[in-house]
């Protein structure tokens, strides 16, 4: 639209203006949720995480453990751009690292508290120095930061007060939060001297599958349900729901792959100065096939109701194909949702953050998956199959698949990860959990939820508006808008628009009864892409010559007078 011109003289002028209708925007398909077990960090909360430093920063790196820490490496590794993340303990047993700060006799004491619960803060060092006057300076000395906050007050007035300056939950400090009695005399002064913290527990060893899976007693939220209401996440996958071995498994790695395959350097374990993660004192318990099966169930019916898409691991890096595909056909069996979701086979050998350099590690895949996700959405849009790409941090997979067994596995259900000479590690495979035609393709399933998504929230202007026949003209020219340019952008299959999509909003979808009950209804119809999986290129040998030819020229192949073949 151009800016009119300023009137001359008095008078009335007619203006044109553009009257192009507003295109809602597509929402974002991209950013993964991950539920799973952490060092630390804040519990039962999602966090949005833009990186693996910062993933690092907020819940520690790698554990022996727990798989949450490779999932969200893999993923911005392979091209994600953002994630939420919620760290699960049993709220019941973890606790946070403590320690008093030194005080007179019979005074009351500034208490030290770690930031979150967990074993990583125990043999903190706090060293406090009296300034007098009810001033005091404080160096933390921790595996995960050192910091110095100097000229701490305990008059809540003052400029330094140790509430608002170690508290601050953005500029304070990264290890430990201090606090003085509620109740009693207060606290007149800090003395000089070095405390130690102890106390932290993991909340692991009594870990359920309800702390994963969001059920949860009355005015609580777990796991998977602290990312109900986050309305960007667009995938999901739960690292944790898989065991992880007593001692991480490493399997002998095959020949490497060709040259051109992606090969990083070995990851560091966290720390403020590479220090080892801490003794894995506390294990979390070993899941049943059963509990981990009723888990997928719940996270696959919760992306469902959400219009998200699940990534699902194999349960051991051992299993062979044929176990892949019963896991496939017991998910199938047991799950009302399983076009919601993929399920990624096998598990990936890549560097291992615990022993030597050139050490492998086994790893589940759906982190990785997650990354491969968010680039295709990224760089060409979710409407494309996400196969047939690289995945990143890989250096093989712990199981060699061939064509055969391939085959098996892609008329299961199952979405392979393969070694393709001369092109590295590869997802060849994006087919969803849904045996069905309909639903058999992870982006035909992300494209609709996107449509769904994406028209719920640009259509919500219309509660309460008048269902009338221009109300209905206008709904169906926003969406028909929206349609047509993701037609525009490929997204929809059709060499004109009108075989790409239909749309219809008028008296014939909303009867005089749906006007009386409140109902305003548009038929929508879209063709989506449906990705070439098999490709077939015919080779005839006649005495014209070598041709070849797509399925089209069959019938038009020339009379073999000498020896031919297809």
């Amino acid at each position: 639209m151009t800016m009119p011109a300023a009137p001359r003289a008095p008078g009335v002028d007619v203006e044109w203006v553009s009257a192009d209708v507003p295109v809602p925007a597509a929402v974002r398909t991209d950013v993964a949720g991950f539920v799973g077990i952490a060092q630390r960090g804040p519990d039962h909360q999602p966090v949005r995480i833009s990186g693996w430093s910062q993933f690092q920063t907020v819940f520690g790196g790698y554990d022996p453990r727990a798989w949450l820490a490779f999932a969200v490496n893999g993923f911005f590794a392979n091209g994600g751009d953002a994630c939420w993340v919620v760290r699960v303990v049993d709220p019941d047993t973890a606790k946070p690292a403590t320690a008093d700060l030194p005080a007179a006799p019979s005074q009351p004491a500034v208490t030290a508290t770690a930031t979150s619960e967990g074993s990583w803060a125990d043999g903190t060092r706090l060293t406090s120095v009296d300034l007098g006057n009810g001033a005091f300076s404080l160096s933390v000395d921790s595996p995960v930061a050192q910091e110095v906050w100097p000229e701490l007050s305990l008059n809540s007035t003052a400029a330094r007060y140790f509430g608002t300056v170690v508290n601050d939950p953005v500029r304070g400090s990264q290890v430990v939060n201090l606090s003085t009695p509620a109740k009693g005399p207060p606290v007149t002064a800090v003395r000089s001297g070095t405390v130690t913290l102890s106390g932290g527990a993991d909340g692991l060893a009594t870990l359920q599958p309800g702390h994963l899976s969001g059920d949860s007693p009355p005015g609580k939220t777990w796991g998977l349900a602290a990312l109900d209401n986050v309305q960007e996440v667009g995938v999901v996958a739960i690292p944790d729901a898989i065991n992880h071995p007593a001692e991480p498994a490493r399997p002998a790695p095959p020949p490497l792959p060709a040259p051109g395959c992606c090969d990083p350097a070995p990851a560091q374990p966290v720390g403020a100065a590479g220090a080892p993660p801490p003794t894995a004192s506390e294990q979390p318990p070993q899941l049943s096939p059963g509990q981990i099966t009723s888990l997928y169930n719940i996270l696959l019916v919760s992306c469902a109701t959400r219009r998200r898409f699940a990534l699902l691991d194999e349960p051991s890096a051992a299993d062979r194909p044929d176990n892949a595909i019963g896991w496939a056909q017991t998910l199938q069996a047991s799950s009302t949702a399983a076009a919601f979701g993929c399920l990624g086979y096998p598990w990936i050998l890549g560097p291992d953050p615990f022993g030597s350099a050139g050490d492998v590690l086994a790893t589940p895949v759906s982190g990785h998956l997650a990354g491969v996700f968010a680039r295709n959405d990224l760089t060409v849009g979710v409407h494309k199959a996400p196969a047939n790409a690289t995945v990143v941090v890989a250096r093989d997979v712990a199981w060699a698949v061939d064509s055969p067994a391939h085959a098996q596995l892609n008329a299961a259900s199952v979405s392979v990860i393969t070694v393709r000479p001369g092109r590295g590690i590869r997802l060849m495979g994006a087919r969803t959990l849904d045996p069905g035609p309909t639903w058999r393709y992870v982006n035909v399933r992300r494209l609709i939820s996107m449509i769904e998504l994406s028209l719920e929230s640009a259509l919500s202007w219309l509660v309460f508006e008048p269902n009338s026949p221009a109300t209905r003209s206008a709904v169906e020219r926003e969406v028909r808008a929206f349609l047509l340019t993701l037609w525009q952008r490929g997204a929809l299959d059709g060499a004109q628009a009108t075989d790409a999509m239909t749309v219809r909003c008028d008296d014939t979808t909303t009867t005089a009864d749906d006007a009386a009950a409140g109902r305003l209804i548009c038929l929508v119809g879209v063709q989506p892409p449906i990705p070439a999986e098999f490709v077939t290129v015919r080779i005839a040998i006649s005495e014209a010559g070598v041709q070849v030819m797509g399925e089209q020229g069959r019938t038009a192949l020339p009379a073999p007078g000498g020896p031919s073949g297809q």
